[in-house]
């Protein structure tokens, strides 16, 4: 109980206004969740300079990256006025060998990294149908640019993609 209270207070919230880069070493260096608001994450190829969408976060859900703070070469975007929950990755060490808290943490890793491999094998038309079902108000937040770069596919793919959805019984 003592470790919960020590964690309670090393929590910490911060708020960002929409359009803000997060930087990389505050989630590499702490364990996230993301409050309200939506997190756009990317990558930018080093050829083309072109941006590469690769995840969204939406209220309520983990934010995490993959890897290390060394291999940051990913982005986050607030697509959203943000509000984040934090707590230092070492507290949460101490804590998490007395709860479930660490295991359910690499649960939700794992779910999430084995949706976007399911994404990847995936043609654009079932990727976007299975968009649909996980992230239900996805489209309520998220700009159609970032869903069809996420997909995979061009703006005016997705646009023909919905309308032969919508018009197919």
């Amino acid at each position: 109980m003592v470790k919960l209270k020590k964690a309670y207070k090393a929590f910490t919230f911060t708020k960002h206004p929409k359009s803000t880069i997060l930087e990389n070493r505050q989630l590499n260096d702490s364990f996230c969740i993301l409050i309200c608001g939506t997190i756009r994450h990317y990558t930018i190829d080093s050829n083309t300079a072109e941006e590469q969408t690769l995840r969204f976060t939406l209220s309520g859900n983990l934010l995490c990256q993959y890897g290390t703070a060394t291999e940051a070469t990913e982005y986050l975007s607030c697509l959203s006025e943000c509000t984040i929950l934090s707590v230092s990755n070492t507290i949460l060490a101490e804590i998490g060998e007395e709860t479930n808290l660490r295991i359910y943490c690499q649960n939700i890793i794992k779910e999430n990294l084995e949706l976007e491999v399911a994404l990847l094998r995936m043609p654009p038309e079932k990727r976007y149908i299975k968009l649909c079902k996980q992230y239900q108000n996805i489209f309520l937040t998220v700009p159609l640019k970032y869903i069809a770069s996420f997909l995979g596919i061009t703006p005016q793919a997705l646009c023909r993609i919905r309308k032969r959805l919508l018009i197919t019984p």
